[in-house]
């Protein structure tokens, strides 16, 4: 039996290292849908973050006299958050990245670290993507004849 086997251009690709033990996460910068991954996950952050705090407001409101209770329902909300972030950002930096990140833990301000972690990070794709793309034109398109 033959085996297809693809080649992976190391090039086309912005590797992090995530966390001590050297796990890494990649962007392929050929990929077209980078681009849409990373603003919806933006636009689902935002939108969810405005839920999360109108909810958090509700709570505090609602069992402003139940400390007990207070605590029951905002660790819960917290949790809750978490998750829907873990899943937002696990669509963006591929399933399992925010486990090698974070690990097991939530805590309260890890996502707006990892935003700001991953600012620098962003800017540095959108030139490299800009020469792979160009590496791809380049190779594709006979310059004479495939003129548009």
């Amino acid at each position: 039996m033959e085996k297809l086997i693809l080649e992976k251009n190391p090039e086309d690709y912005y590797i992090l290292e995530v966390n001590d033990k050297g796990e890494t996460i990649e962007f392929d910068l050929t990929d077209i849908t980078l681009p849409e991954k990373f603003i919806n996950a933006g636009n689902q952050i935002e939108r969810f973050g405005k839920i999360y705090a109108d909810k958090e407001k509700q709570i505090l409101e609602e069992y402003k006299d139940d400390e007990e209770k207070l605590y029951k329902e905002y660790t819960k909300l917290i949790i809750e958050r978490g998750e829907k972030y873990r899943e937002i950002f696990d669509d963006f930096l591929g399933k399992g990245a925010c486990y090698k990140i974070f690990g097991d833990k939530e805590s309260i301000g890890q996502y707006n670290k990892l935003i700001d972690a991953l600012k620098p990070h962003i800017e540095k794709m959108k030139i490299k993507k800009e020469k792979a793309q160009q590496r791809l034109v380049d190779k594709y398109l006979n310059k004479k004849s495939d003129v548009i």
